[in-house]
């Protein structure tokens, strides 16, 4: 495997930047970056440097990668980012190109366009990523460069986890398990009244459990444990809980003998990575198709889980899992069939950086899984009429198996 070169690799912690030998197999000279890094994944995983004003990151093939910030941004990029030729705008006269440009916008594209020509040049066949720009594409390609809009290039590099990659995400997952539990508890202590809603005090008074309440506990533990909780982590209960991604209404009272399914997906604050758990509970005791679909779904997880390793296809984890759940009855999707009863989605994404990133486990995902690939495993059953199960673990994989990093216990009815 190729680095971009030891310094750089020893400087961010060993991750595995193998963008070279991908660039060279897609037949590109370069990779240009021009984004924000607090949301675009890949430049935060390029940089670590965290700036919320878009920069411009250039490397050759074979060569350490630059940036070139504004002047406010540079004295701090200098000093966190792990790129270490960090360039001021002022070192490519920011403020004479943009003043003689009939107004700013085009003046700092003519701005990224001079230092694209000057420092990769033309007939540099320069690969950039599918979110990058297009009106700033139309202003390098005007300017004579070769741009190749590319997929799966740092995406690709981001697949394959590093030791200290793989810890942020265990740190991160120990958190959702501790926080779910708790929600999990004030769920199960929940009275019951007559209707059957799930009944809790605040300050002395009775009143419903509702799902403003569950994620509001799950939001606040996981600013206190240096965590984001994203905005539509899902709380769902009953029959709305079949539309898979139903995240809850803030209003939804939650019901006894009736599936609850939580699916959390938290961000580490500082170290920026995700993780991804569901678990689905009745709170009291399950009705009998309840149950039986949460035996499918339990059996499903776990012949997936026996079957992942480094070299299976992703799709041949997928049939499995489809294997089981027709076996016991249900529909999928397998074969672009359209359902609204039974598995509506794939078995799986990777995580990182991205709460969904590759690799994937899906009817089309024809690619061999990589050994340190780090994914979920989320069989799920649906009924329009019933609800939803579902049990999401997120994995690493092995060159023999795989390392479930979840934890956290199955458990039905609490």
């Amino acid at each position: 495997m190729k680095v971009l070169n030891t310094a750089w690799k020893e400087s961010s912690e060993n991750l595995r930047y193998d963008l070279d030998k991908i660039l060279a197999e897609k037949g590109a000279d370069a990779l240009l970056l021009y984004s924000e890094s607090f949301y675009e994944a890949n430049m935060y995983y390029l940089t670590k440097f965290l700036a919320l004003d878009p920069f411009m990151l250039f490397k050759k093939v074979d060569k350490e990668p630059v940036i070139v910030i504004n002047q406010m941004e540079y004295p701090r990029a200098q000093k966190e980012s792990i790129v270490k030729d960090v360039r001021s705008y002022v070192d490519y006269n920011f403020f004479e190109i943009v003043k003689s440009a009939p107004n700013s916008k085009l003046g700092n594209l003519k701005f990224l366009s001079t230092i694209a020509k000057k420092e990769l040049g033309v007939g540099t066949k320069i690969c950039v990523p599918p979110s990058f720009p297009t009106i700033i594409v139309d202003a390098l390609r005007k300017d004579g460069l070769t741009v190749m809009p590319m997929f799966d290039v740092i995406e690709k590099a981001r697949e394959t986890k590093e030791a200290d990659e793989i810890n942020a995400i265990k740190t991160v997952q120990a958190v959702v398990e501790k926080v779910t539990r708790e929600a999990i508890d004030l769920i199960a202590n929940a009275d019951v009244d007559a209707n059957g809603t799930l009944i809790v005090r605040t300050n002395g008074k009775k009143e419903p459990l509702k799902v403003h309440r569950v994620k509001a506990l799950l939001g606040h533990r996981f600013i206190d444990s240096g965590c984001s909780a994203e905005e539509e982590m899902i709380v769902a209960c009953g029959p709305k809980g079949a539309v898979a991604h139903y995240s809850g209404d803030p209003e939804d009272e939650l019901k006894a003998n009736q599936p609850i399914i939580l699916d959390i997906f938290p961000k580490s604050l500082r170290k920026r990575y995700c993780t991804d758990m569901t678990r689905t509970i009745v709170k009291g005791k399950a009705p009998k198709e309840v149950k039986k679909m949460f035996e499918a779904v339990f059996e499903a997880r776990n012949a997936s889980l026996d079957a992942i390793k480094a070299g299976i296809l992703g799709s041949d984890v997928y049939n499995i899992c489809c294997d089981v759940l027709e076996k016991a009855g249900y529909a999928t999707t397998r074969g672009g069939k359209q359902v609204t009863k039974g598995l509506t989605h794939s078995l799986g994404h990777g995580v990182g950086l991205q709460v969904h990133e590759g690799p994937g486990m899906s009817e089309l995902y024809k690619y061999a899984l990589e050994e340190h690939n780090i994914l979920t495993v989320e069989p799920g059953l649906y009924d329009p009429s019933i609800g939803g199960v579902r049990i999401e673990d997120i994995v690493e994989v092995a060159r023999t198996g795989c390392n479930n990093l979840t934890k956290m216990e199955v458990e039905l009815e609490v």
